[in-house]
């Protein structure tokens, strides 16, 4: 497994300087150094409790607190909780979100290439399970924060900047097949 929690730490990269300490610190984190799990533990908290303070009632900033999510909530519902950790789950959530927002335009090339590079360093995987898309699509429809059963996605804008929407239905399909080795069918068996 990779290192319990560094997803939490990677989806709250609210800035660009805190994703570069994250890239830079990640393997001090994988060995568990202390000096750097109480610097990413205690920045990671200060930026979650900033998030709930502007938006105690989630009305839309803190949408961007789950950021691989929607994903990760399939892939954990898909496959029954627990078969996966909630982290390697979000971590894999997050490499397909990072993969929506570039093929949506809104990232380049190169941060999705660092935000996929980060996971790797964190030894958290880089795929879901190879389902059908309509599986995913399915799961996802359900999760909590769909809105009246359609999925809602929290996409990258750049590192430190997310936003919610719903996406068509074209680049998801392309997202999930390049990020799980599934297909584009209609079958939606687990």
């Amino acid at each position: 497994y990779g290192l319990v929690g560094s997803e939490m730490c990677i989806r709250d990269s609210a800035d660009a300087a805190y994703f570069d300490a994250i890239e830079r610190d990640m393997p001090a984190l994988r060995v568990r150094d202390a000096r750097a799990l109480i610097d990413a533990v205690a920045r990671s908290c200060e930026i979650k409790a900033s998030v709930v303070e502007r938006d105690e009632r989630e009305g839309g900033l803190r949408a961007i607190l789950n950021f691989g999510h929607t994903f990760g909530h399939a892939i954990e519902a898909g496959l029954g909780y627990g078969e996966w950790l909630h982290g390697e789950a979000v971590g894999a959530g997050m490499v397909m979100a990072a993969d929506l927002s570039h093929r949506l335009g809104l990232i380049d090339a190169g941060v999705l290439q660092r935000l996929q590079a980060l996971v790797v360093a964190a030894g958290l995987p880089m795929r879901g399970p190879a389902w059908p898309s309509a599986r995913y699509i399915e799961l996802m429809s359900v999760d909590k924060k769909a809105e009246r059963g359609t999925p809602r996605f929290v996409l990258l804008e750049r590192l430190g900047g997310a936003r919610v929407q719903r996406v068509p239905d074209a680049p998801l399909t392309l997202t999930l097949a390049a990020c799980t080795g599934g297909s584009a069918s209609a079958d939606t068996s687990a």
